[in-house]
C-alpha cells in the first residue's frame, strides 16, 4: 500500500508543479489557461475514476479465482483420499 500511496502522491505533486509552471510561462490569457486546466483536471479525474473501477474489477476477479482454486484443491484432495483408502475384502 505504501508504494501505491507514494505513486499517487508523486502524481499529485507532479500535476501541481506542472500546472504552476504552465501558469507562469504561458502566453495565453488567464481565462484560456483556466479553461485548459479545467479540461485537464476533468481528464485526470476521469482517468483516476477508470483506474479505480478497473482495480475493483481486478480485485473481484482475483477473489473469484482464489475461490475456484480452493474448491479445485478440495476436490483433488477428496479424490486423492478416496483413491488411497484400502479396498474392503469380500
Amino acid at each position: 500500500m505504501s508504494k501505491k500511496k507514494s505513486a499517487i502522491t508523486g502524481f499529485a505533486i507532479g500535476t501541481v508543479v506542472t500546472a504552476a509552471a504552465t501558469l507562469l510561462s504561458t502566453p495565453k490569457a488567464g481565462k484560456e489557461v483556466r479553461q485548459d486546466l479545467k479540461k485537464g483536471m476533468d481528464k485526470v479525474k476521469t482517468s483516476i475514476s477508470n483506474v479505480k473501477k478497473e482495480g475493483i474489477l481486478l480485485k473481484d476477479r482475483i477473489s473469484f479465482a482464489k475461490k475456484e482454486q480452493k474448491e479445485a484443491m478440495e476436490e483433488v484432495a477428496a479424490d486423492t483420499v478416496i483413491e488411497e483408502m484400502p479396498k474392503e475384502k469380500k
